[in-house]
């Protein structure tokens, strides 16, 4: 076998496993689409306050808890009672081509939300005139939310240590299937209210996945959630005045 018929080989060999991969994925997106139809547990005349900080009431010692991921188990620590409601900025939810670079965080964690509260959200049009966020994951497995200042500059007195402050970036567990299709159905610029637990989790190894920040002031890597985003175990989800858990 000359070096073109090895070329050939490896070239068909590449296609059918690239085609098993795209496959695969995709019926796992389409499985996955089981949460798309939540039911409203109830309905609420009380308005969503976007104005004050996150509610965070924090727990000394709490029992831990077991949840499942798509495909493997872990185990989670409560570290604080937490409710968080705002204006939605950014999403994401890594469906497409999920077996693809998959990690366990994200076997687990299934929704990214960019919430932001107080002046930013009482003025949606405003806060977009001034700065821009997205949602995303990097090719080295981190899950990001960016956002930056655009021009005109002077940003209506919203600096960066305001802004900092009043955006989080929070990585959900559902807490059954009922939530992640409330979950799924939040959009950008909808204003919601999460309420569960800020985390700290464990694969069955017993090694450490994650450890929510406890704190809406921290901004790098030094942080305790190494990153300064929550992770929180989803119990509860208001969008508008419906209420799914």
């Amino acid at each position: 076998m000359d070096f073109e018929d090895i070329w050939k080989w490896f070239c068909r060999f590449s296609l059918i496993t690239f085609i098993i991969i795209v496959i695969n994925s995709i019926l796992g997106d389409i499985l996955f689409r089981k949460f798309s139809f939540p039911h409203v547990s109830s309905v609420t005349q009380s308005p969503i306050d976007t104005y004050n900080d996150p509610i965070q009431n924090m727990l000394d010692n709490a029992k831990y808890m077991k949840v499942n991921g798509e495909k493997h188990k872990y185990a989670i620590q409560p570290q604080a009672e937490y409710s968080l409601s705002g204006l939605v900025v950014a999403k994401n939810n890594n469906f497409w081509f999920r077996d693809v670079m998959r990690s366990e965080f994200d076997d687990v964690f299934l929704m990214d939300l960019g919430v932001a509260w107080g002046e930013l959200a009482s003025n949606p049009k405003e806060l977009y005139k001034h700065w821009k966020f997205k949602s995303f994951k990097t090719l080295g497995q981190s899950r990001r939310l960016q956002w930056q200042s655009k021009p005109p500059y002077d940003r209506a007195n919203w600096g960066i240590d305001y802004v900092s402050s009043h955006v989080s970036h929070t990585h959900i567990i559902p807490a059954n299937a009922n939530v992640m299709g409330a979950l799924l159905k939040i959009k950008k610029n909808d204003i919601v209210k999460i309420d569960g637990y800020l985390i700290d989790i464990y694969n069955e190894k017993g090694d450490t996945l994650g450890r929510s920040s406890l704190s809406r002031t921290d901004t790098d890597a030094t942080s305790r959630g190494y990153g300064a985003c929550e992770e929180m175990y989803a119990k509860q989800v208001q969008i508008g005045n419906k209420v799914y858990k």
